[in-house]
């Protein structure tokens, strides 16, 4: 079974296509296309290297957040790029991916993939670099109703986070299911 893995910009616009919001964002193969995203989408972006060879693309000097110029999107474009071929020489660089920088929130993950024994399979849990570290997720088999989702939900260690933990306000529980 050949493993393929959607890029960040192929992710978000199945997302688009079924009605689930999404950074704005924009594929970039030059510096003046990054500069030009960037100007179009609204300062600060992030820029992220779109790589079928990178999955880790923190790990790989492949992200630079907080970028507020022209000038700074295409320094980022060529850092990235500079960055990514060093750490990994030989890895393809499909384009540089341009988006809005979010608001600092929770990260979570939802994940699919067809298993050959079991079939279409579900994955959610703390997203970022937390899903490595943590190993915080909820898994099962497709198809599942909303009762189950909200039942995978609520078995994360990390489920308190969701509705509201310390200084941290709950987040839309219904919206994620």
């Amino acid at each position: 079974m050949t493993r393929t893995l959607l890029s960040e910009a192929e992710g978000y616009a199945l997302l688009a296509a079924h009605a689930i919001p999404v950074p704005r964002y924009a594929v970039a193969a030059t510096q003046d296309e990054a500069a030009g995203a960037a100007d179009a989408i609204g300062y600060p972006v992030v820029m992220k290297v779109i790589s079928p060879d990178i999955v880790h693309k923190s790990d790989a000097g492949g992200v630079v957040a907080g970028i507020s110029s022209d000038t700074e999107a295409r320094s980022a474009f060529d850092g990235i790029t500079r960055s990514v071929q060093a750490a990994h020489p030989g890895a393809a660089i499909t384009g540089i991916m341009v988006e809005q920088q979010m608001a600092p929130g929770l990260e979570l993950i939802i994940g699919g993939k067809t298993d050959p024994t079991f079939g279409k399979i579900l994955t959610i849990g703390l997203g970022g670099k937390m899903v490595e570290l943590l190993h915080d997720v909820a898994i099962r088999v497709l198809p599942l109703d909303e009762y189950e989702i909200r039942l995978m939900i609520r078995e994360l260690k990390g489920y308190r986070l969701i509705t509201g933990y310390r200084d941290e306000p709950a987040r839309d529980e219904a919206a994620l299911v």
